[in-house]
């Protein structure tokens, strides 16, 4: 699993060169740990302290062009995380606006209004999901949420840090939102930018940093076991998430994987692909795709993944451990082993 370097400085860095862009946006990866050239990172809510997300993108949007940088200036405060300390030059003024300006954005911001009028709704089960994560851990748990106009940044539609979560929403505007079809992307990818993963991806964000990076050879059960694990947690900490929509399938997919379990294993079994680090397999089944290859076109495409999940899911059954103590099993054979994984057969 490649490592998730989000930091906050290079993401404040990244939203001003953004400005000026349109498009598919990739931030640098960058150091964690390094906060320099950030004047006020958000502060930790104390338990007392109500939960809310806050909206860059209407904060942005509705200010008056006219006065850009006093607007901005005076919403700096609420919003440092995109902001920075401020003392906008000419430059980055114009760039600002420039982004604002754009008739792909003006669109996308059009649209995030209508499909999300208030985020009553995404507030309560991200602060239930939040929660859940400091019941299981036993940490205090509360991260600052934010929304924005990402410029439609594929990569990282949703980027998390520490203390702060942010939330791209013109990646989750609907599988038939005109912008993803001129962009030329395929159905099987736009069908999961939609409300309804939004929170099983905060919670992928939140696990990733968790489950630690394979050291040596990396294979086929590495992969199904890490993203197991990955499913496992979004399922325990946002429960009302279908199952579907955390493994990113339709309805029809998921019960294709569930009449086929038993096929799916025999044939990673026979073809001795359990254990192999060949790219062959890696590619049929963990890479996304219209469907997995070999088997039926009613199939989806990572199919290893929900193995994984089956797996993971055998193993936590079976074994009485906290959740962040699995996550942290670098050895995915003992997690195989352990949990008597049998596929069901139909």
């Amino acid at each position: 699993m490649t490592k998730r370097n989000f930091s906050l400085p290079a993401f404040i860095a990244f939203v001003l060169l953004l400005a000026g862009c349109t498009g598919r946006n990739q931030p640098e990866s960058s150091d964690r740990d390094d906060t320099s050239g950030v004047a006020e990172l958000p502060a930790k809510r104390t338990p007392e302290a109500s939960f809310h997300i806050k909206r860059y993108e209407k904060a942005l949007f509705e200010l008056d062009k006219a006065n850009l940088k006093a607007e901005l200036e005076a919403i700096r405060p609420g919003f440092s995380v995109f902001l920075g300390k401020g003392n906008f030059s000419q430059d980055d003024i114009s760039q600002i606006s420039s982004f604002i300006a754009d008739e792909n954005n003006k669109a996308a911001f059009a649209e995030v209004l209508k499909k999300f009028p208030d985020l009553k709704e995404l507030n309560t089960r991200l602060k239930k999901a939040y929660e859940n994560y400091a019941r299981e851990t036993g940490v205090q748990f509360s991260p600052n949420t934010y929304t924005y106009i990402s410029g439609y940044d594929f990569q990282y539609p949703i980027k998390y840090a520490d203390t702060v979560m942010i939330i791209a929403l013109d990646m989750y505007l609907g599988s038939d939102f005109e912008m993803y079809k001129k962009m030329g992307i395929p159905n099987y990818i736009s069908s999961r930018y939609t409300p309804a993963h939004i929170i099983p991806d905060c919670m992928k964000e939140i696990a990733y940093p968790h489950i630690p990076e394979k050291k040596g050879p990396y294979t086929l059960l590495d992969a199904m076991i890490e993203q197991g694990k990955l499913y496992h947690f979004v399922k325990k900490l946002a429960p009302d998430v279908p199952d579907h929509i955390v493994a990113g399938f339709s309805k029809e997919q998921l019960k294709w994987c569930s009449d086929n379990e038993s096929n799916l294993w025999q044939f990673i079994i026979e073809n001795e692909l359990l254990y192999s680090t060949d790219s062959k397999p890696m590619s049929m089944f963990m890479v996304d795709g219209p469907f997995t290859s070999s088997f039926s076109q009613d199939s989806p495409s990572r199919t290893g993944a929900w193995l994984g999940w089956q797996i993971v899911n055998a193993y936590m059954k079976k074994n009485s451990t906290p959740l962040l103590q699995m996550t942290g099993i670098e050895n995915s054979r003992e997690i195989l082993e352990k949990s008597g994984y049998k596929p069901r057969k139909k």
